[in-house]
């Protein structure tokens, strides 16, 4: 049986369950690679240089514990996710810059998602895997759309987390980031579950519908934005408006070009609009030490008193 690889990093934590479905409907055996770890990110570091932010590294990490595993890796390259959302031109260029890194061209196996401008590029791309994996291209089709399908119909049914819920026991913040950054322990330094322990309730953009994220997204409601922009300023703006909310949390990568300015973006809409909610930057890279990131969250948590 054929093996697919699939990268435990970037996409991973948005798409991983459609992705996984996908293949395991074409008859496919999936195997993702392990949680980050300090390997992990130790063997992506040596392949990207200085500039190539720490998630892509440690993606490279993850692909290159894959490549003596697994018969094809699967890199789908993300231009656009929705009318008039795109994403980071690095996640763009990710199956070109992983095969040109580690060597391993003839083993990515990718998919288009251009759904802005070029949607017809998914399924040429779709066809085209068909043929390296010998199935049929009305089979590949077929179950790309009946996962798809049900992946915006669970992102349709998301209800909003209620913001106004009375817990007289628990503080509340919002922490805010990429997915891949916030949900990966080793990346987060498992910030999650450092602020449950201090019995602080934890909101991200993952508790908001989409609608109100975008509806909420000042300044950029209708215009061409980063899809991860949409998702950071909606929320942010959302969640504000709630005074239980102490304050924000804000992890970011070092060098990330987005983050720079959705963080600028933030920051002056708060102290400008809305009231004077405290916020944390928490900026990692492959030199930062638990200890310190430790300190500098206990001394937020105690200035805010959640």
């Amino acid at each position: 049986m054929v093996t697919i690889g699939i990268p435990n990093g970037l996409f991973y934590y948005e798409y991983s369950s459609m992705w996984k479905e996908f293949f395991e409907k074409l008859g496919l055996h999936v195997l993702i690679s392990q949680d980050t770890n300090k390997r992990t990110m130790d063997t992506g570091v040596k392949y990207c240089n200085n500039e190539t932010c720490l998630p892509v590294k440690i993606f490279h990490g993850h692909v290159a514990s894959l490549k003596d595993k697994a018969d094809y890796i699967f890199i789908p390259r993300y231009h656009s996710t929705s009318k008039d959302e795109y994403t980071c031109p690095q996640i763009c260029g990710l199956p070109d810059m992983t095969a040109a890194n580690l060597g391993c061209k003839h083993k990515i196996l990718e998919a288009k998602i251009n759904m802005d401008v070029h949607p017809e590029e998914t399924k040429e791309s779709l066809i085209e895997m068909a043929k390296t994996l010998k199935i049929r291209p009305s089979k590949v089709i077929e179950a790309f759309y009946e996962v798809y399908d049900k992946y915006l119909q669970s992102k349709t049914e998301e209800n909003i987390t209620d913001l106004k819920r009375v817990d007289v026991n628990k503080g509340k913040l919002l922490l805010l980031g990429h997915p891949y950054m916030i949900y990966d322990n080793y990346l987060s330094m498992r910030l999650i579950e450092k602020l449950k322990k201090r019995n602080i309730e934890v909101f991200t953009p993952k508790d908001f519908t989409h609608e109100i994220k975008r509806k909420n997204a000042y300044p950029f409601q209708g215009k061409k934005f980063w899809n991860i922009g949409f998702e950071l300023l909606g929320s942010a703006f959302t969640s504000v408006k709630d005074k239980k909310v102490k304050g924000i949390i804000y992890l970011s990568p070092f060098a990330c070009g987005l983050d720079a300015f959705i963080m600028e973006f933030i920051e002056l809409r708060i102290k400008a609009k809305c009231r004077n909610v405290p916020m944390l930057k928490l900026t990692v890279d492959e030199h930062t030490g638990e200890g310190g990131f430790d300190t500098r969250l206990e001394a937020f948590i105690d200035m805010i008193g959640v």
